[in-house]
Parts: C-alpha cells; structure tokens; sequence
C-alpha cells in the first residue's frame, strides 16, 4: 500500500533526483530491459506462427514493447549519467504512460477486430483451398 501512495507523490516524479541511483531508478531500468528482451523474443516467436493474422497481432506488441523498452533505457542513460533535464523521472513516467495508451489500443484491437480477421483469413484459406493455382498462406 505504501509502495502505491509512493506512485502518486509530486516530489518522486518531478524532483530533480539525487546524483545516486534510487531503488526505484533500478526497477525502471529493470523493467525497460525487460521489455526489450521480451521484444526480442516475440520477433523469435513470430517466425514459427503460420497464421498471419496472429502474426500481426505478436508484431503490434513487438513494436510497443521495442519502443517502449528503447525509450525508457535512453531515459535510464540520462539518469545514469545525471544529466539534469533529462534524468527526471517525469520522462520515465511519459514513457510509461505512453506505452500504456499504446497497449490499451493493442486491447482494443484483440477485442474488436481480431476475431473478425481471424474468421476472415480461415475463410480466405478455405476459399483458396478449392482455387486452382500457388496456395497463399
């Protein structure tokens, strides 16, 4: 509970931090890595899907967790190197909230179009199955 009320306290977003690195600097840090890692394996995982709409889906979360992963570690540079505009961790908290905006639009797209397009591409594959000449995928 104390960890939340911390979330939400003018001085830990728009104080200019101190020259050492806080705990709170670290889990971001951690976090924006671990975005980036994640990243790279979706990008590793979407070879092997064969349907290209849930292929679609693997690349829009590909490009939010690529973004937002590149973006808060070149804040984290700022931070480690205490470079006094950019190291605030109100940037840290614009990379975040602009990345929850994104993944809040990626929500969108999974509940409004993304069964639509699945049926449509098995209906398509379906279709194209009794067509003469190259199968597409």
């Amino acid at each position: 509970m104390i960890m939340w009320a911390k979330l939400f306290d003018r001085n830990l977003w728009f104080a200019q931090p101190s020259i050492v690195l806080a705990h709170t600097d670290l889990y971001l840090g951690y976090f924006f890595a671990a975005c980036i890692i994640l990243a790279i394996v979706l990008k590793l995982s979407e070879r092997f899907v064969i349907n290209k709409v849930k292929a679609k889906l693997i690349d829009r979360l590909f490009y939010l967790l690529l973004t937002i992963g590149i973006s808060g570690l070149v804040w984290f540079g700022f931070r480690y190197e205490n470079t006094q505009i950019f190291a605030m961790r109100a940037w840290a908290g614009l990379v975040l909230l602009t990345g929850l905006v994104w993944f809040l639009f990626v929500i969108k797209y999974l509940i409004f179009k993304f069964s639509t397009e699945l049926k449509e591409y098995e209906h398509t594959l379906i279709r194209n199955k009794y067509i003469p000449g190259p199968k597409n995928r």
